[in-house]
């Protein structure tokens, strides 16, 4: 009955609002599959578990069953989907078909990242306080630093290290930049995703002892308005900043993203 089938897919919506995927996966292979809502869930579950594949499939079936410019919510999921491939004008578009009536805060946030990835960095801001006017609880303005504040900030995580991180340091370069680029992601995109963080590239430190991976310098490139955008306020983004420069290094270690939890570099 379509009443039981809406009852499991506000279940599963709800699922995901708590964090769990598969959860929300396995409610909504109890409701009916001709209904579209069906596939923007599991769609959007999908995403969630970085299953790029099984989100695209999904979207597209919901788009057999429902006209994408008339559902907001798979306009969105098809953005968000675009945004996971890079593809930022698709992006775009969809947002915008999305919030033609200028009323969704989360629309007004995903195409502030938009305009941050085109280096639109002043139209991204205006989005982001139109957002926040709309729902100020739920969208509230990040917290902006100087190039000076933030170079302060790193310097403190940098001298919070142990020592024998701080050593380590000293042989990788440290970038602060405004967003990431799609030519630094390499060929994965399910890990380096457009509100990445922060990303290590070049050779780890197991890497140049077994004489791998010298094309490139170590670095690690910190993306501070990803970071920004993050955090509601100064405490919190230096923070996160430690987290992120923290997470990175743990990657030069030559540790994935379990070990460099292990170890604490979160």
């Amino acid at each position: 009955m379509p009443g039981d089938d809406y009852a499991r897919l506000d279940e599963a919506w709800n699922a995901l609002d708590a964090g769990d995927p598969e959860r929300a996966l396995e409610l909504s292979r109890a409701a009916e599959e001709d209904l579209p809502e069906t596939w923007v869930l599991r769609a959007t579950a999908s995403l969630d578990l970085d299953d790029l594949d099984g989100a695209r499939a999904a979207a597209a079936k919901a788009a057999e069953l429902e006209d994408a410019d008339q559902d907001v919510e798979l306009l969105c999921v098809q953005a968000e989907i675009a945004l996971r491939d890079w593809e930022t004008e698709t992006a775009r578009e969809k947002l915008e078909r999305a919030g033609a009536d200028g009323d969704s805060p989360f629309v007004l946030a995903k195409l502030a990242l938009v305009a941050d990835l085109a280096g639109d960095f002043g139209r991204a801001d205006r989005l982001l306080r139109d957002a926040q006017r709309l729902d100020a609880q739920n969208f509230p303005l990040p917290p902006r630093l100087s190039e000076c504040e933030m170079e302060a900030v790193l310097r403190s995580a940098i001298e919070g290290l142990p020592e024998a991180f701080r050593r380590a340091l000293d042989h990788v370069a440290v970038l602060v930049e405004p967003m990431p680029r799609r030519e630094l992601c390499g060929d994965d995109l399910r890990e380096t995703p457009p509100d990445i963080l922060g990303l290590f590239t070049g050779a780890s430190l197991a890497e140049r002892a077994e004489g791998e991976g010298f094309d490139l310098p170590p670095t690690i490139h910190v993306f501070q308005r990803n970071v920004e955008r993050t955090c509601t306020d100064r405490a919190e983004l230096a923070e996160q900043i430690r987290v992120t420069l923290y997470h990175e290094l743990g990657h030069y270690l030559g540790f994935d993203e379990e070990g460099v939890a292990d170890m604490g570099l979160e």
